[in-house]
């Protein structure tokens, strides 16, 4: 899954937040930010900033908490 262009990356982590498992940010490079994790929301919101993370990075998770997560992410 993809986070959509216009999601506000502020919101999405607040939603990921909600979700009971891990939530990943895999990049192109194959870095994986678990977005659950203070420091890794920081990277984000600085990554976020940069389009190429819109166009580049997925967002894993399990389907449950795909579910939680569904108004800010868009298939690949």
């Amino acid at each position: 899954m993809r986070l959509r262009k216009n999601a506000s990356p502020v919101d999405f982590l607040k939603q990921v937040q909600k979700c009971q498992y891990d939530v990943y940010l895999e990049t192109e490079e194959e870095d994986r930010l678990n977005l659950k994790s203070v420091l890794s929301q920081y990277l984000f919101v600085v990554l976020a900033e940069q389009s190429d993370v819109w166009e580049h990075s997925r967002i894993t998770c399990k389907d449950t908490d795909r579910e939680v997560l569904k108004e800010y992410l868009e298939e690949i």
